[in-house]
């Protein structure tokens, strides 16, 4: 098995202290004791915490691309109800939350690019969402009264409050009870 380079290193331990402690959380102090390393050596791969970010909001994207590969082959609802899934699986590793809401926080200090980079990964993962609702809606699973793009919307703002929920009473099954009652509310009833 490769080793992890030092630029991985730096970059999986400055997602996770982002993920724990938000952007004005840490610093590359933090970051280099962590990993063992001398502080001057992250300015190597990372000349600033901007790049560092952007790094990370890459990898986070990158990483949301191939998650979709891997469950494409389930059914629209059970990939909406993986998406809480990936959030719990956060939160069950020390109250950690999404990268993108991590960021939220501080956005007025953040820098234009890493807020314009925030709004693209958001817009991803709302197209990805809508045309899961729409390819729902097309076989009959989920609800069709409802615009996608508006269930996309309530399904993003449920996953994002739930996180902080889950934070701040420290229990991640708020997320999955939350993923289960979207499920709920998005199905289609039969009944209907």
């Amino acid at each position: 098995m490769k080793a992890h380079s030092t630029k991985d290193k730096i970059l999986k331990e400055g997602r996770s202290l982002l993920q724990r402690h938000g952007y004005n959380g840490f610093s590359f102090q933090d970051i280099a004791n962590a990993i063992n390393i001398k502080k001057p050596s992250l300015y190597d791969h990372y000349k600033t915490k901007e790049d560092l970010i952007l790094a990370i909001l890459h990898y986070y994207s990158k990483s949301f691309d191939e998650w979709t590969c891997e469950v494409m082959h389930l059914n629209p609802l059970e990939q909406i109800r993986k998406v809480f899934d990936i959030f719990y699986s956060f939160s069950c590793d020390k109250r950690k939350v999404c990268p993108v809401l991590a960021l939220t926080a501080d956005t007025q200090i953040l820098t234009p690019h890493i807020q314009t980079e925030m709004k693209l990964f958001i817009s991803k993962w709302m197209t990805w969402l809508e045309s899961q609702i729409a390819a729902g809606q097309k076989i009959k699973t989920i609800r069709t009264d409802i615009k996608p793009k508006i269930l996309a919307s309530l399904i993003y703002n449920q996953v994002m409050g739930s996180q902080f929920q889950a934070r701040i009473l420290n229990d991640p099954n708020v997320i999955t009870k939350s993923g289960d009652s979207m499920i709920t509310f998005i199905q289609l009833s039969f009944n209907d």
